[in-house]
């Protein structure tokens, strides 16, 4: 897309995605970052005084150096540290267009140094000295740990810049001498426009400012009058400018500092203010493109622009717009224009604002062209597949605990299936009667034959690691990459070049996974955008996302920014999405991606829109973040706070979270592979309690700190973040036998599928999926990600893993105290857990999880019990009759009923 902006916010890199950004628990290591949205003036100043290095002698050692390739452009960071294993220590960088790396160090003089080629257009690099690395100079997090514990960004001035860096300090250096002494050097960071009469600057390092004079302020080239200045006389990093007169939002003002230059003034806390609020939040239900008759009426709210021209093109990509129009600003910021033109019409808006002009495509955009570069007007009845809008949603839930969730991508659904003929598209959804090479049932057929209820599709939106206009080469991304949140994905439709193509097969999948009894959940990722430089962004630079007090992007996503769910017209886009979603697709639920950088407001919102449409739609989402964010703890649906949001209406259930207490205290910490739980070696105390919380259905208890009300927990062993069950089994018990590990697996899914709350499963978890391995397949290669169907064979060990997952499924729907009834636990000898369903008062079910190597004594209360679950044998309507004392066999649970 052409872009004529000066748009130095972070210098627009773009995202370096790791881990799908998903984050897995609260605190997990910021694996990629992007650089944050700082201002900086044109050539950094050096700081006059020298200071000396860390390293006061300098021994002579050969250097490294790096031949400079044509068009580029070269960074040399110099670090050193008195205590660091150099040799597991290097450089993780990011710049834009390039997804973030580790780069090595090499010995020098100073300590060791590290040298990056870059294009010649790139003006800024992002950077993290790590230490500890269990793969320095490689492409994973790992074990590495920052030395200092932002991200910082080095500006390059010129053809060579050269940085010096000190151990755990953000400031940066240059020397004269091969670092004996360094001078600091000067960063303007940002200027943001607080009030009608306000704007707080960002200086490195701080400065004492003695006079008025030494700060101005312009509109053009005219110095506005300074009313004062809240820094004066004191050694400050910040102040805040207050102007005479009120600024008006939609101009370009200037700041300049005397010794750190010149930089553009943005808006970004005034969005908080009374004032705009007040003149700018609109209610509205008529964003977008919408077709009137013979004509198409555009709206864009967009109150910081002093300038909005729509771009009208005949297709999705190339060629010029065949007509510009200007648009015309109204009431609360809602720039508008009725065109002369229809469905199939492509549309961008070229906006301008004090960051400069942009092309963007509409955030209310519901269609696209090829890799979403410009939106396209539809008329939504031409996409409806025969009987759509007639079709219900998925029904039959009481509660979410009714529903059995199974995880999977659309690529890795089909793309092994060779009878499909849409492998890796969103029609391989709607294809029965298909068989693997051994003649088993595969696809959607499998599906049935499981038992599940709902297929969860992680990201179906338009996302941006894929190229559309590629297909033909083998790309693979599981898509947290956000960039156009109302288009279906193109790469799994059939033509991604015409807009209304993707829209009508997405919708075919979801009609036949109906038909075949099946409810669809979207994955979606509103807490983060592919870049700072979205669409978003370059319409209202600075209103979507929260920045540190510093001014920098705050990176609670860990993927480089975080967008801001309680500003209220991005709550609002968050709301108008999922409800567009919800009625327009018929989708049958959503799964929140980073949902504690979501404010509890929001999801309230949320949920009483999503159950206004469709009261049995399910709503869960990871209730963590993915690192710090400025959202205050009492305001983040997290999972200490979600028990807040409740139900309305007629909705079967709040906000679900995923429980990773029951996850971890099965089969160990996801961040270490070979941690051991429940049922793989670890059968403790502690992690008895975590597993009985689960069983709980999440349930207050002292052994965990979050609670919820009604079950609204996910009780779940994997999902697509961290190693596949199986991996996580081989990698903690490298010498256990494969019968050991099934026995572990048939262990741990009999507990998650007794257990109140909904069970939720990673696809292929159930035919002993593996990874090779791969913790974080985010951009692997399709034969890591991809579902291997052929697995199921007669007599394998996938397809009796799959056939006793269908059993625990039959077993749980067939008997309803696993969902209704009043549960209790209690830990025994050897960390075996009893568990007590109640009916009315009555026991009704009993259980007893034996995690020991040898088998247990029970006694089973008075009367005749029937089982249900016996030494890994499912019974899902009753088999024999016990009573009195019985044996629990090693690794299994015993399940009876009246």
């Amino acid at each position: 897309m052409k872009r004529t902006i000066a748009f130095t916010l972070a210098a627009v890199l773009l995202l370096a995605l790791l881990g799908g950004c998903g984050g897995t628990q609260p605190q997990t290591p910021a694996p990629t970052a992007e650089p944050a949205p700082t201002q900086t003036a044109a050539a950094p100043t050096e700081m006059p005084a020298e200071t000396p290095a860390a390293t006061p002698e300098l021994a002579p050692v050969e250097e490294y150096f790096l031949e400079k390739e044509p068009g580029t452009r070269q960074l040399t960071l110099y670090w050193n540290h008195p205590s660091a294993d150099y040799a597991s220590c290097d450089v993780w960088m990011w710049y834009s267009g390039k997804d973030g790396s580790g780069y090595p160090f090499y010995p020098c003089a100073y300590g060791v140094k590290c040298m990056i080629n870059v294009p010649e257009d790139v003006d800024e690099v992002g950077f993290i000295v790590r230490r500890d690395c269990s793969e320095p100079g490689g492409s994973s997090w790992g074990s590495a740990t920052k030395d200092y514990e932002d991200d910082r960004f080095a500006i390059l001035t010129g053809d060579d810049t050269v940085i010096y860096l000190k151990p755990g300090d953000a400031a940066q250096y240059t020397s004269a001498d091969g670092g004996a002494t360094l001078s600091q050097i000067r960063l303007f960071t940002l200027a943001g426009i607080l009030s009608p009469t306000e704007i707080r600057y960002y200086i490195s390092p701080a400065e004492t400012l003695s006079s008025p004079e030494q700060v101005q302020v312009y509109e053009g080239g005219t110095a506005l009058e300074i009313a004062s200045v809240s820094s004066l006389g004191k050694s400050a990093a910040t102040g805040v400018i207050t102007l005479a007169a009120p600024l008006d939002v939609s101009k370009a003002y200037e700041v300049e500092i005397e010794g750190y230059g010149r930089i553009a003034a943005f808006p970004t806390e005034i969005f908080d203010s009374p004032e705009f609020i007040a003149e700018y939040v609109y209610n509205g239900d008529d964003l977008g493109a919408i077709i009137h008759g013979d004509k198409t009426i555009f709206k864009l709210w967009a109150p910081t622009a002093s300038r909005v021209v729509l771009n009208l093109f005949e297709t999705g990509d190339g060629g010029e717009a065949y007509r510009t129009v200007e648009m015309v600003k109204g009431d609360k910021g809602v720039w508008s224009m009725a065109a002369d033109c229809g469905h199939g019409t492509y549309y961008t808006y070229t906006v301008t604002t004090s960051a400069g002009t942009a092309e963007a495509v509409d955030p209310y955009a519901r269609a696209a062209g090829v890799n979403g570069d410009r939106g396209m007007v539809v008329d939504l009845s031409l996409t409806d597949p025969e009987g759509f809008r007639d079709s219900g949603y998925y029904g039959g839930l009481r509660s979410y605990e009714d529903a059995v969730i199974w995880e999977i991508h659309v690529r890795d659904f089909s793309n092994t299936i060779a009878a499909s003929e849409y492998p890796g598209k969103y029609l391989a959804f709607t294809e029965t009667g298909l068989t693997n090479e051994s003649g088993q049932r595969v696809g959607v057929d499998y599906l049935k034959w499981l038992g599940i209820t709902h297929v969860h599709l992680q990201p179906v939106y338009d996302y941006a690691t894929v190229d559309e206009a590629r297909l033909d080469e083998a790309q693979f991304n599981w898509g947290y990459d956000p960039k156009n949140y109302n288009v279906p994905e193109g790469s799994y439709s059939t033509d991604p070049y015409h807009g209304e193509v993707r829209i009508g097969e997405f919708k075919q999948m979801v009609q036949a996974l109906h038909e075949n009894n099946m409810g669809v959940v979207m994955d979606v990722v509103y807490n983060h955008t592919y870049a700072l430089d979205s669409n978003l962004n370059r319409i209202v630079p600075y209103y979507y996302y929260r920045f540190n007090a510093n001014g920098a992007a705050s990176n609670g996503s860990g993927c480089g920014n975080e967008t801001a769910s309680d500003r209220a017209m991005f709550r609002k886009y968050m709301v108008d999405s999922v409800v567009y979603w919800a009625s327009e697709y018929k989708v049958d639920g959503f799964r929140f991606d980073l949902m504690a950088l979501h404010d509890l407001e929001t999801m309230q919102a949320i949920e009483s829109a999503v159950h206004e449409i469709n009261p049995q739609a399910i709503l869960y989402g990871e209730g963590w973040t993915g690192g710090g964010t400025p959202l205050a703890q009492t305001k983040q649906a997290n999972q200490a706070n979600i028990h807040t949001i409740t139900a309305t209406g007629d909705g079967i259930g709040a906000v679900a979270v995923f429980n990773d207490a029951i996850r971890d205290g099965l089969k160990g910490s996801v961040f270490e592979a070979a941690g051991k739980g429940y049922i793989n070696g670890a059968a403790n105390r502690g992690n008895a309690e975590k597993v009985a919380f689960g069983i709980r259905g999440g349930a207050k208890s002292n052994a965990v700190s979050w609670y919820v009300d009604n079950a609204m927990s996910v009780n779940y062993m994997s999902a697509h973040d961290n190693n596949t069950l199986w991996d996580k089994l081989a990698a903690s018990n490298p010498d256990a036998t494969t019968e050991e590990k099934l026995a572990m697996t048939r262990f741990g899914a009999a507990i998650v599928m007794l257990s109140r709350g909904t069970p939720f499963f990673l696809a292929g978890e159930e035919m002993l999926r593996t990874k090779d391995g791969d913790s974080n397949s985010y951009a692997s290669s399709d034969a890591v990600n991809n579902l291997d169907w052929a697995a199921l064979t007669e007599g394998s060990d996938a397809l009796a893993m799959a056939e006793y997952y269908r059993a625990l499924i039959g077993m749980r729907g067939a008997n309803a105290f696993f969902t209704g009834g009043a549960v209790n636990t209690a830990i025994l000898d050897g960390s075996a857990i009893e568990v007590t369903w109640r009916v009315n008062g009555t026991p009704a079910a009993y259980a007893v999880i034996n995690p020991g190597a040898e088998a247990m004594d029970y006694t089973l209360p008075a009367g005749n019990w029937t089982v249900l679950l016996q030494d890994g044998s499912v019974a899902p309507d009753g088999g024999e009759t016990l009573s009195g004392g019985v044996s629990v066999a090693p690794m299994s649970v015993l399940i009876v009923r009246k």
